[in-house]
């Protein structure tokens, strides 16, 4: 009969193999997405809503809406339209004020209905832009991000392919503050690796709402944001899975084009950091998915082992030996995605924070998942 801490052992062996195979096949459908020739920015056919959904952005509005203004791509063939989710600034009147002063530039403002409290969240700001919106093709960012001036002719080009439904941007962190930003900079790197990674191989498991995009019927046809109202975030990732179910595993794809990628500011303080990851962990009672919940739980399980093994290991020296090795195992598997991530983002001085990095996510990933189930967070001013 095997003792308790043979048993944990073989998982923990188990879950570690598991993990690593996900984290190189993800590897191998990235390489293959950078061996892809990048395709022409050619004059759409398209008339194109950009939705920017805001709370609270009277810092950004006017900087975001000055970007969009500056793209090369034709105004006459777009929209812009700032969807307000009950901002209790002066977003609105900064962006009446901007309206104003380029009366040529094609602004929309969505307000939110003040007699129905009821309805507040990202995801019904987004749902009262869309039914304005004119666009074949809907565009969506926050406004907290930045970008070149080639976003939209670059997001909108991927459209050609009549099979693809929805198109996913590089989105970076920027980093100009502290330790915390420089590791969180990082990470997200080889998230955003597995984003491409895993849509290029026709199984995307994440996406992330600051840049992406899908045809407007689509939404219509996938009912929107029917059944998952109650999770304060997930706008982008419940419309993936969606999309793949109806349309199929070639109607999403990524776009790993410099002229495409978004950046947005790190979280500054710890306290910010673990508010987001719990943001984002709420969202996953929703999931449906079986590829989106086996990485995901695989991935919990394998650091929650992990971790536990080694604090268990000053106890019993046999696991504190077993976890400190598949650990070194689980930071070579990775290194590639990440260092591909930092050479396409132009960051690869970064990766000298990649242990550091390491560490941090070896502690966060179980406190933050298991978290996320179970308290609150805030969030611009609202609790989730």
């Amino acid at each position: 009969m095997m003792r308790p801490q043979e048993i944990y052992a073989l998982a923990l062996i188990l879950f570690m193999a598991l993990y690593g195979t996900i984290i190189l096949v993800f590897t191998a459908g990235l390489i293959v997405l950078k061996k892809r020739k990048r395709s022409r920015l050619l004059l759409p056919a398209w008339f194109v809503s950009v939705i920017i959904p805001v709370r609270n952005e009277e810092s950004n509005i006017l900087r975001i809406l000055e970007e969009i203004r500056g793209q090369n791509f034709p105004v006459k063939r777009m929209e812009v339209i700032v969807t307000d989710d009950f901002s209790e600034d002066a977003t609105l009147d900064l962006a009446n004020r901007f309206a104003q002063e380029h009366p040529g530039f094609p602004l929309k403002l969505v307000y939110p209905s003040h007699t129905d409290p009821g309805n507040p969240g990202k995801k019904k700001a987004i749902e009262r832009a869309v039914l304005k919106a004119q666009g074949e093709i809907l565009l969506f960012t926050d406004a907290d991000t930045i970008r070149g001036s080639r976003w939209i002719s670059s997001m909108v080009s991927c459209f050609r392919a009549p099979i693809i439904q929805m198109v996913m941007g590089p989105v970076y962190f920027n980093h100009k503050k502290n330790l915390l930003q420089k590791i969180q900079s990082l990470e997200f790197m080889g998230l955003m690796g597995t984003t491409a990674g895993s849509a290029a191989l026709g199984y995307p498991v994440m996406c992330n709402g600051a840049n992406l995009a899908y045809k407007h019927a689509t939404f219509l046809q996938t009912g929107g944001f029917r059944g998952n109202q109650r999770y304060g975030s997930g706008d982008d990732q419940f419309m993936m899975s969606a999309i793949r179910k109806i349309y199929g595993k070639d109607s999403v794809m990524f776009n790993l084009d410099k002229r495409s990628e978004v950046g947005t500011e790190a979280e500054a303080t710890l306290a910010g950091f673990f508010q987001q990851r719990i943001r984002w962990v709420s969202k996953s009672r929703g999931y449906r998915d079986p590829v989106v919940l086996a990485v995901g739980i695989i991935t919990y399980v394998t650091h929650l082992l992990l971790l536990s093994g080694i604090l268990l290991g000053f106890l019993i020296p046999m696991l504190l030996s077993l976890s400190l090795l598949l650990w070194v195992a689980k930071i070579l598997v990775e290194y590639p995605m990440v260092w591909l991530m930092s050479r396409f983002f132009g960051k690869h001085r970064l990766t000298g924070y990649y242990l550091p990095a390491q560490i941090f996510q070896l502690v966060y990933v179980p406190l933050a998942g298991m978290l996320g189930l179970f308290l609150p967070y805030r969030w611009k001013g609202r609790k989730g």
